[in-house]
């Protein structure tokens, strides 16, 4: 007793933050192949990764707020929605399709970390006033997301529709989905991208200010390759397929070569 009354002694004396714990929200996914993950309005770094399970879980750590003392008892009021969660999270399921909304002020971040069905789409859009680093990993289906700050995916499959105003993109393709085109859209960031050696697509690339580069096997005097502008082609890579498309207006493109 004595050794914990002084080490809280210590800790108010140092100012130092003793961090909650964790709390979780889990909901269940039916069935993962043909469900979809939509999330709003969350602020601060939101990390997702992908597992060999059916529940959705969502963690926060940063949930420490101080309640005033008149606010003991009730409970806190959001414009957005009601939080039925306990974490500051409205979500809401129909069938297979969840979609959570972030209920917390733009001020304010849940520190939310989400593991998810690795074969659940994901969709994501924040707001500009929603400061967020976006990390997602190890998802094998579609991931949307519109956000104006940093996203990077590690060890995902696609197809992609990534657009941010204001961050890099950061890419690393696992393998190829071909159902559908992926796009990457950056309007001021760097696009850095490894994608599969054994890759089937059909490159689109352009920046306005900035440089591309790769070592993948660009000829310029292929017949599959051509110019559109000054700082724009298209290009067949191991004899084309699925349509796959990087603009950034002010960056470069760094395209490699994966294994």
């Amino acid at each position: 007793m004595k050794s914990k009354i002084l080490f809280l002694a210590v800790v108010l004396i140092s100012g130092i933050t003793i961090p909650m714990h964790a709390q979780d929200y889990k909901i269940p996914v039916e069935n993962t192949k043909a469900g979809m993950l939509s999330m709003t309005g969350f602020s601060g770094d939101i990390t997702l990764e992908g597992y060999a399970g059916s529940e959705i879980i969502f963690t926060s750590t940063n949930l420490n707020k101080d309640v005033p003392d008149r606010a003991k008892g009730l409970k806190p009021v959001y414009p957005g929605g009601t939080d039925n969660t306990g974490i500051g999270l409205l979500v809401e399921k129909n069938g297979s399709e969840v979609t959570v909304t972030c209920l917390l002020p733009f001020t304010e971040s849940g520190g939310y970390k989400v593991k998810v069905p690795e074969s659940l789409a994901i969709k994501m859009q924040n707001g500009c006033e929603n400061a967020s680093d976006i990390s997602v990993k190890n998802m094998k289906n579609e991931i949307e997301i519109q956000t104006c700050g940093p996203i990077k995916l590690g060890d995902v499959s696609g197809p992609l529709v990534l657009s941010t105003i204001s961050g890099d993109i950061n890419i690393g393709l696992a393998g190829m989905n071909t159902d559908k085109p992926s796009s990457i859209n950056s309007i001021s960031g760097e696009i850095d991208i490894t994608m599969p050696s054994k890759a089937a697509v059909d490159i689109e690339m352009g920046t306005v200010t900035g440089t591309m580069y790769s070592d993948l096997d660009f000829n310029a005097n292929s017949k599959d390759i051509k110019r559109v502008g000054g700082n724009q082609l298209t290009s067949k890579i191991n004899g084309g397929g699925t349509r796959f498309s990087i603009v950034t207006v002010s960056g470069n493109i760094y395209l490699r070569k994966g294994n």
